[in-house]
């Protein structure tokens, strides 16, 4: 009886003697035969009279990290390397780290160590430690079923990202042919086995990458007879990836900002071999600025991108430097190297990849999880959770979530990193969310100073909805609804972990350290409900020196018996300055009192007046009427259904109206006086009047702006 090969994430097993056991002999043959050479060391001479750079030589890199901090942490990790005992089996690893440790980023290390120290007993360590790595690699068994440790996607591509550009400089260094010859024969053997996997597209970062290992490849060592094929498979993919794997909106399939600049590094790389040595397709295609927009638009004030899905936080400026010498655009250098300017209130969507990110005018933002989740060729790297949120501002996360662990063998990975409760979402039950969650987007208004967002899923059967809803101008108040289908029998958890432990007060729970921002948070009362505290570990970014080192992570979890919640939110510079008070007038509406304020929230509309009760501004979306004590905006055809959103204020007797139509559209407006002038966009306009009625005409969608005298 035969037992079937276990089938893995890739294709059925192709790994042979042409791929695992090259001879002296292959390798010259696999470089054409040159004329005059006749073993390795002769080879060794050839090829580095021949070798073409790679996009960016490990020499100028050492010459820009030389006594840097970057240079110290290397030269101080690559010392393990001098330690004869080194298991560069990586058998001591775990099920993940031991694929990882057979990308040879240790034996890199140590490369990089020689180079920024000229310590020729690192180089002797890299020889031996080399040299025993070819002779053992091959017994390392994994326990991923169908993956081989070795030869495999990621394998092949990080081998090739952490050796190929060492061979210019370890080719004339008194580096063994020995350790030479095996250098090289990992290269060709990752290739040719790149070569015979990817014949066909298929989506994920694995594939994406390693197109751009055979891109590199062969430009670097155009003389091997095979890189023309090389070159043409690698390009084939990666156009292929560019057009199917990079969303419209510049995101990777996979929606994971670690996974994106994994991805994007490459998509670089191969975009710089494109314009050194070939004909530029690459570097034109669209979707390769697309990319580095991506990481604009997520990235905050403090200098992060949020380590949403499988992610680590990540730091772009050095991928939106490159981008911005790459593509000759200054501005993503510019975004590189500056802190953002606040501006007005907005939303700035990524459609396809499934985010929003609400933008105050001061320094702070919300990024909201709106995305399916993604399949992968061995495990998703989609988070049980969506309609999260995470929120920071001042340099400081304030509402934050698990993201990324440090290692997928870490045992908490699946309870705590992928669960819905290392989120700030709604649960139900003990359930996981399943992978049909059909999350959508309702709808988004930005009016005047408050920006809206409604979207729903229904991962956990019947639907649930979330609202965020936020008032962009100081004080900054942020209004969560959550609804869900009526489900008896059944407890609904609402998250909110916060990186700075949750204090109980009068007026809620506050959370953030004196003299840094914090955020104080009322979850309006219900029937039935349980109030507790949990906590978990993420990485804090650190804006000074540019780290996200694990520390805890708080949870406020709020438990009922239905998956009604209103959630109000008081972020601010320092937490000792919030107050808050805030109510159901039992009527659908939310009264909210902070120091100065007092602002009244119902299902599409908000109004902020001061303390004196006198209207300072207010706000209504959806479509709905605008209608105020002091100003009432109506469509003169109810049916059209244009109008969009209206912002109104108030300020010493002129009145400003902000107003969003989809289309053409006729306003009826009561509340502005007859007499001083009416503005459209700032343009003198005579309107109709009927009695005390203003009619304005929009002539087309867009954004319009009124401006008159209150009556």
């Amino acid at each position: 009886m035969t037992t079937a090969p276990v089938q893995g994430p890739e294709k059925p097993r192709h790994i042979d003697a042409r791929i695992t056991t090259l001879s002296d002999d292959d390798l010259i043959a696999a470089f054409g035969r040159p004329d005059g050479v006749a073993d390795v060391a002769e080879l060794r001479a050839w090829v580095g009279a021949r070798l073409r750079p790679v996009a960016w030589p490990l020499s100028e890199w050492a010459d820009r990290a030389r006594g840097g901090d970057e240079a110290s942490k290397i030269i101080a990790a690559a010392d393990r390397l001098l330690d004869g005992g080194l298991d560069v089996t990586g058998a001591d690893q775990g099920r993940s780290q031991r694929y990882g440790w057979h990308y040879l980023g240790w034996l890199a290390e140590g490369i990089q160590a020689w180079l920024l120290t000229g310590d020729q007993q690192r180089l002797r360590a890299v020889d031996r430690h080399l040299v025993r790595w070819a002779e053992t690699r091959d017994s390392v068994t994994g326990e991923w079923p169908g993956l081989d440790v070795i030869w495999y996607s990621l394998g092949t591509w990080a081998r090739c990202r952490n050796l190929l550009p060492a061979l210019e400089v370890l080719t004339p260094a008194p580096l063994s042919d020995r350790a030479w010859r095996e250098l090289v024969a990992a290269l060709i053997g990752g290739a040719r086995w790149a070569y015979d996997e990817h014949d066909r597209f298929r989506h994920g970062n694995w594939q994406l990458v390693s197109a751009t290992q055979l891109i590199q490849l062969a430009a670097v060592l155009p003389d091997l007879t095979e890189a023309p094929d090389w070159d043409r498979r690698g390009r084939e993919r990666l156009l292929e990836h560019l057009e199917l794997d990079v969303y419209p909106d510049g995101g990777h399939y996979e929606r994971s900002p670690g996974y994106h600049v994994m991805c994007l590094d490459a998509v670089q790389l191969a975009a710089m071999i494109d314009r050194r040595y070939g004909d530029g397709t690459i570097l034109r295609h669209p979707r390769v600025r697309a990319m580095h927009d991506w990481l604009v638009t997520l990235t905050g004030s403090g200098g992060w991108v949020p380590h949403l899905q499988d992610s680590g936080i990540v730091w772009p400026a050095d991928w939106l430097r490159r981008g911005g010498e790459l593509l000759d655009a200054p501005e993503l250098i510019t975004a590189a190297d500056a802190t953002p300017v606040p501006g007005p209130p907005a939303i700035d969507l990524l459609p396809d990849s499934g985010y929003a990110v609400l933008r105050a005018e001061d320094d702070l933002r919300a990024v909201i999880n709106l995305g399916p989740h993604i399949e992968h060729e061995l495990e998703s790297h989609s988070h049980r959770a969506v309609l999260d949120l995470v929120l920071d501002g001042w340099g400081r996360p304030l509402l934050w979530e698990a993201g990324g662990p440090a290692s997928y063998d870490v045992p908490d990975y699946l309870s705590w990193y992928q669960a819905g409760r290392g989120h700030n979402t709604v649960t139900v039950d003990d359930a996981e969310l399943a992978d049909d969650r059909g999350a959508r987007l309702l709808g988004t208004w930005t009016a005047g100073p408050v920006l809206a967002l409604s979207a729903e899923h229904h991962g956990y059967g019947p639907a649930q909805r979330r609202e965020v809803i936020m008032a962009g101008v100081d004080p900054v108040v942020i209004i969560v609804r959550d609804r869900t289908e009526e489900q008896p029998a059944r407890r609904f958890r609402c998250y909110w972990h916060a990186v700075e432990p949750w204090r109980a007060t009068e007026a809620g729970f506050r959370t953030g350290t004196p003299g840094g921002p914090g955020l104080l948070i009322t979850v309006l009362p219900a029937p039935g409900e349980t109030v507790r505290f949990d906590e978990g570990v993420a990485r804090r970014p650190d804006p000074v020196t540019g780290t996200a080192d694990p520390a805890p992570l708080y949870g406020l979890v709020v438990e009922r018996p239905t998956g009604a919640f209103t959630s109000v939110l008081r972020p601010g510079p320092d937490p000792d300055d919030l107050a808050l008070t805030a109510t159901d007038d039992g009527h659908g509406r939310v009264v909210v009192q902070t120091a100065n304020v007092v602002d009244t929230i119902d299902a599409a509309r908000w109004v902020r007046r001061d303390a004196s009760g006198a209207l300072r501004w207010a706000a209504a979306w959806a479509g709905s009427d605008l209608d105020l004590p002091e100003v009432s905006v109506r469509q003169r055809d109810p049916l059209a259904g244009t109008l969009a959103s209206i912002g109104l204020t108030v300020d010493a007797g002129r009145v400003g109206l902000d107003v969003i139509s989809t289309g053409r559209s006729g306003l009826r407006i009561t509340g502005l006086a007859a007499a001083g002038g009416l503005r459209l966009n700032g343009i003198d306009i005579d309107a109709h009047r009927d009695d005390e009625t203003i009619m304005i005409g929009l002539p087309m969608a867009g954004r319009w702006r009124i401006d008159g005298l209150s009556r």
